[in-house]
């Protein structure tokens, strides 16, 4: 039996080398997406995104703005334009991605305590270049506000500590726990690439069995172990390897991810054998997947929260292995959870991994049903 059982195994390992479609997808896709993608995100934050400025003051202090808010990481002051017409030529032929208009007697009503209001334009349509953008002008503005407020308090006579308390009474320092840096690419990745593992996994499956007849329980079973057995090789390349390589925030226990992993992959196993199995063409597989990528990406709720989609929705992406096992292991490697803070998703793992098996097996015998 062990060794009926070995040699099971042999057969599943040349099985995947035999096969182009599922070499391709288990070795060569795996290596080639979780080395490709991350590349235009490893620079983490936006840096010297260009702007117009309008300088309708042309003062010292329009002029100590324009300086410190071209002095932010993010932004750069690229070029100076007469007007808005001139600008928003600028904005649409790409030369700049924001505008800044500082308006006339600017200087004026800030020296006198008046409300001196900067008009700031982006584009909302990009996400990230609109966030930074706001935040490097409001951090220029407030601290040159504050600036001239306390010069001003003090000028008046109050104590420079005392000046302080007024201008900014609450003081608030934010501190980004888990993703020091901000930055997009420790945001996306550890997600995109569990979501890479589900994907070629499942397209390798299929691969090897769509359109096939089923083997005998040992065979399955040893298919199973095989693809388990590669796959948890591969997490440790795309999980802790990576990571460690782009520099990526990853504070977790090793042992902890793989009783995370493991369980995720013979989940996976299980829903490709169902599939592959519900689907009887290899191109008919690889179609549902192609097509079923996108959403799973979303259903993730690493872009969207998934408490904010619609319920049944939410109920629905549950069947899917990478919904509750891409937020548990971006929980266990960024932020160091224990096992029991995941201990969860990992019976709805091994649930999951039951349902699709049973399923497998109801197909399987439905199909040979009316043979008999």
């Amino acid at each position: 039996m062990i060794t009926v059982f070995f040699r099971e195994i042999v057969a599943a390992i040349l099985a995947i080398w035999a096969d182009k479609g599922a070499r391709s997808t288990m070795l060569g896709a795996t290596v080639f997406f979780s080395v490709f993608f991350p590349q235009p995100y490893l620079s983490e934050v936006v840096r010297d995104m260009p702007v117009a400025i309008i300088d309708q003051d042309g003062s010292t202090l329009s002029r100590e703005l324009i300086r410190r808010i071209d002095a932010a990481d993010t932004v750069a002051v690229a070029r100076y334009a007469p007007d808005m017409p001139s600008a928003r030529a600028l904005f649409l032929k790409r030369e700049v991605y924001g505008i800044v208009v500082v308006p006339p007697k600017f200087e004026r009503d800030l020296l006198a305590g008046r409300a001196a209001p900067i008009a700031a334009f982006s584009d909302g349509g990009y996400f990230l270049l609109n966030s930074v953008m706001s935040s490097a002008l409001s951090n220029a503005a407030r601290s040159l506000g504050t600036e001239v407020e306390v010069g001003r308090l003090t000028a008046s006579g109050v104590d420079m500590a005392s000046a302080m308390a007024i201008v900014e009474p609450l003081r608030v320092t934010t501190v980004a726990l888990f993703n020091p840096t901000g930055g997009y690419a420790s945001f996306v990745l550890p997600a995109v690439f569990v979501l890479i593992l589900q994907q070629t996994l499942l397209m390798g499956i299929g691969n090897l069995k769509a359109g096939r007849r089923p083997t005998g329980a040992v065979s399955t079973l040893a298919d199973a172990i095989v693809y388990v057995g590669l796959y948890s090789l591969w997490a440790g390349v795309v999980l802790v390897l990576l990571p460690w390589v782009y520099r990526l925030p990853r504070i977790g226990d090793v042992a902890v991810m793989y009783a995370v992993v493991v369980p995720f992959l013979a989940a996976v196993t299980a829903m490709g054998l169902a599939i592959a199995r519900l689907i009887p063409t290899k191109e008919g597989v690889i179609f549902f997947l192609v097509v079923l990528g996108m959403p799973l990406f979303f259903l993730s709720g690493v872009s969207w929260p998934a408490e904010a989609m619609p319920k049944l929705l939410h109920a629905i992406a549950f069947v899917i292995p990478s919904t509750t096992a891409v937020p548990a292991l971006v929980r266990v490697n960024q932020m160091g959870a224990d096992l029991k803070s995941v201990e969860t998703t990992i019976f709805i793992q091994l649930g999951l991994c039951f349902a699709y098996s049973m399923l497998a097996l109801i197909v399987d015998q439905a199909k040979r049903r009316p043979a008999a």
